[in-house]
């Protein structure tokens, strides 16, 4: 299923045998393959695994989603939920893919990547 998600290099992993609670932060990427419950800030990409079941709200620069995720998703790019995937919460995001077979249940707000804290609007510089 993450053949293509593979190309992202995480610094951390939560095995699928771990069970964590609390605030999470990482300037890189993270994945995420056990239960998670708490808050979750990664400055580069999240990958949650197909056997992932996480409680959180997310902030993250991409979310690749092939497990459950209840909580908000805050991402400047995208929002990729596998066929495997389940997501229950609010999304505000720039992208979101949603496969054949993927369970969602909630609400999305897309946003210009400009709307997002310390990102430049290109297209005023521009002009």
């Amino acid at each position: 299923m993450f053949k293509r998600g593979e190309k992202f290099k995480t610094s951390s992993v939560i095995g699928k045998e771990t069970e964590f609670k609390g605030n999470l932060k990482d300037r890189e990427s993270i994945r995420i393959d056990g239960k998670f419950e708490g808050e979750i800030e990664v400055g580069g990409n999240l990958i949650v695994g197909e056997n992932a079941v996480i409680k959180a709200n997310i902030k993250a620069k991409s979310v690749s989603i092939g497990g459950k995720v209840v909580g908000d998703v805050n991402c400047e790019g995208k929002v990729e939920l596998f066929s495997s995937g389940s997501l229950e919460g609010k999304v505000k995001a720039s992208d979101l893919t949603i496969a054949e077979g993927a369970f969602f249940n909630g609400e999305c707000r897309m946003v210009p990547l400009s709307e997002f804290p310390g990102k430049e609007n290109s297209e005023s510089q521009e002009g």
